[in-house]
């Protein structure tokens, strides 16, 4: 008999924080669960670990196979799958007690929503709190959301089997935006729901590939909301047989420059506050620093650099350097006015 939810964790390396998610499935109060691991050709000692733990439980069930791309290895751990609902977790985040108990019974008893949510809480390395990511609830609300942002976190998602099939899972061509992508095509078919409380403890820490790639990730992410407005008019969807999904390909598609600007300003001033707080100073000098270049280029314009001005100002404020944040409120108000 098939379990009523099939946890997706894709791995590749991941033992410093593997044991940590693993064990945050097993212990669930939910027992009805298989937890499929796709192990992508790990060389450290995520493959002893998996088994390990694979000996101990017959739900965790690991498979081992190499994907060119994170959307390619998800969906072949889907494919492993054999429960109607999925539920992801990353390998370096935490499921909060209860999560599966609460959005399991959720989808039973909203068989019109396709896609659940929920916020998350943002630890650092050390699994330290720090913040809370917060998104709205409904589904109106989240409609409009997905237009601009991305209001779910992969790691705190169930979905249902049936819409992520309909969808056609994950699209190998958007390295960088590929869950945005699938909600969005999810968000066709079915409802909208995140969790008012938090369902999963999400790790920032510096070798995630959102900081390292944000440029990429904010040029795929608006690749697909472009391609979501063209399929909600009637249009062909612009990123089916696309080949380079890049700045260029924005363009030809018709968004313009100022707009491109916009995207990758704001992404990189979100992450830069993000990293910051959880403890990366030089990531967030990094981001915050490309943020304004971007502001400052060709493409952009006054209004963009005072939001950058605006973040720093905020960094400042919550570090406790009052007049640096002051500094940079004034440098924000004089861009506005130019």
């Amino acid at each position: 008999m098939s379990p009523a939810v099939s946890i997706v964790m894709p791995v590749f390396n991941g033992e410093r924080f593997l044991r940590d998610a693993v064990e945050s499935v097993l212990a669930e109060s939910f027992r009805d669960l298989e937890l499929v691991v796709l192990d992508d050709g790990s060389t450290d000692a995520t493959p002893e670990i998996l088994t390990e733990y694979a000996s101990e439980d017959s739900r965790v069930r690991i498979h081992r196979e190499e994907g060119e791309t994170l959307a390619q290895t998800l969906n072949r751990c889907v494919g492993h799958c054999s429960a109607p609902l999925l539920a992801r977790l990353d390998a370096d985040d935490v499921s909060i007690p209860g999560r599966l108990e609460d959005q399991v019974g959720f989808m039973e008893a909203n068989p019109q929503v396709a896609l659940l949510g929920g916020q998350a809480e943002l630890i650092d390395e050390d699994g330290e709190a720090f913040g809370i990511a917060e998104y709205p609830t409904g589904d109106a609300d989240l409609r409009r959301a997905l237009q601009t942002i991305n209001p779910f976190v992969h790691s705190a998602i169930v979905m249902r089997r049936s819409a992520f099939d309909a969808a056609g899972g994950y699209r190998a061509s958007l390295p960088h935006a590929e869950d945005l992508d699938l909600w969005l095509r999810i968000a066709e078919l079915g409802g909208l729901a995140n969790l008012p409380g938090p369902v999963v403890r999400y790790r920032i820490h510096s070798a995630q590939q959102s900081f390292r790639k944000q440029r990429e990730q904010a040029v795929h992410s608006m690749a697909t909301q472009m391609a979501s407005r063209a399929r909600a008019a009637g249009e062909p969807d612009p990123l089916e047989g696309a080949g380079r999904i890049d700045e260029d390909f924005l363009l030809v598609n018709g968004i313009e420059p100022l707009e491109i600007s916009e995207g990758i300003v704001k992404s990189a001033c979100w992450l830069g506050r993000t990293s910051g707080r959880a403890g990366y100073a030089k990531t967030e000098e990094v981001l915050l620093a490309a943020a304004y270049e971007e502001a400052r280029s060709e493409t952009g314009s006054p209004a963009l650099l005072a939001t950058v001005h605006r973040s720093a100002s905020r960094r400042h404020a919550e570090r406790g350097h009052r007049l640096r944040a002051k500094l940079k409120a004034v440098q924000a108000r004089m861009a506005e006015r130019r």
